[in-house]
């Protein structure tokens, strides 16, 4: 029995999609699997089990038939308290973390007052963590280099978090949004899990949506923006955004999906996809993309897969010009992704799984 642990959707996200997709992949191939998952709310799917956090350690314990857990969680103190029981319980069973984002964030936090020797004493605790685990995959590039000059001394994978979907999954969308799309002469798509600020700016770059959309609008005809946002947490800022689009004469050119689907047959149904964040891990969602050969603006933020056309980050005239290049020229994009080939990294995950047996 293989055991994944994190977020099911719903919610809908790049984590949750990446152990839902895992799951049907085992399930092809009759691998004995569970999903343990983190986020609160029972979702009546075989072999899905809700289980709070702190709880964890205790179901695992007492489940002798799991060969191998998987955890997919997030932050600091969720790994420094799996890693006290890995070390205090479980050194002989097999446990695995994959670290979704940047490992730098998980050796930069301060204490409080930013005394010198609590940020050393939270690294030495950090670096206990994670070396409690049999196998570290990193979604991130060059995070592996960087955790080995943290003294972490177990296997570690580079993988990207990116699954190919099963399209035999509900991809049913609704009928306003089919309705959008064919009354725009061309759709650009482009996604956020939340609201949420980095350096006090739109992480997601929906603020920039709004703007590329109006600047489009000025010199070409009907260009649409479908924008994926299954979690509204911050209505002021939402309610803002909205009032600038109708202030801005865009309201027929910019929709909001605030559906708990998944994104892969919007971005099918786009001529381009767009990733303006001002800070990014491997984005799942540009892989989507690539992978069903849909032309990708992103910021450069962090390293992009091969492919991606890059912008300056939260410079809106590049975004715009990048932007309107692929637009004047999009045979030319098309064509030059039929040079891209997109790895399915499920076999490679499950390849991870065996050689973790072996240790």
């Amino acid at each position: 029995m293989i055991v994944q642990v994190g977020p099911y959707p719903e919610p809908i996200g790049g984590v949750s999609i990446y152990i839902k997709r895992m799951k049907l992949y085992m399930d092809s191939l009759n691998i004995a699997n569970e999903v343990w998952d983190l986020s609160n709310r029972n979702k009546n799917v075989k072999k899905v089990t809700n289980v709070r956090f702190r709880y964890v350690p205790f179901k695992y314990l007492f489940r002798k038939n799991i060969k191998l857990i998987h955890y997919n969680i997030p932050g600091i103190s969720y790994k420094i308290y799996i890693g006290l029981f890995n070390k205090l319980f479980f050194k002989k069973r097999k446990k695995i973390l994959t670290i979704h984002g940047d490992s730098k964030d998980l050796f930069v936090h301060k204490s409080l007052f930013g005394h010198k020797w609590m940020f050393v004493r939270n690294q030495f605790i950090m670096k206990k963590s994670l070396n409690s685990f049999d196998t570290i995959i990193c979604t991130k590039s060059g995070d592996k280099k960087y955790l080995l000059t943290k003294g972490i001394n177990k296997p570690i994978y580079e993988l990207p978090a990116f699954i190919f979907p099963f399209e035999n999954e509900n991809s049913i969308i609704p009928k306003y949004i089919l309705d959008f799309i064919k009354g725009k002469s061309f759709i650009i798509s482009a996604n956020a899990s939340l609201i949420q600020f980095y350096n006090n700016q739109d992480l997601y770059g929906i603020d920039m949506c709004v703007e590329l959309i109006e600047k489009l609008n000025k010199d070409r005809e009907n260009v649409g923006m479908v924008f994926c946002i299954p979690c509204i947490n911050n209505t002021q800022y939402f309610n803002m955004i909205k009032k600038t689009i109708i202030d801005k004469k865009l309201k027929s050119n910019f929709l909001f999906v605030n559906e708990k689907m998944e994104l892969y047959p919007i971005i099918k149904r786009s001529q381009l996809f767009i990733r303006p964040t001002n800070t990014d891990g491997d984005a799942v969602s540009i892989r989507e993309a690539l992978y069903f050969k849909i032309p990708t603006v992103a910021s450069d933020a962090c390293v992009r897969p091969k492919g991606t056309l890059l912008f300056k980050t939260r410079d809106i005239d590049d975004l715009y010009n990048k932007t309107a290049y692929v637009i004047k020229n999009y045979e030319v994009a098309k064509e030059k992704l039929e040079e891209i080939n997109s790895k399915d990294n499920a076999g490679k995950l499950l390849e991870i799984y065996r050689e973790c047996f072996k240790l």
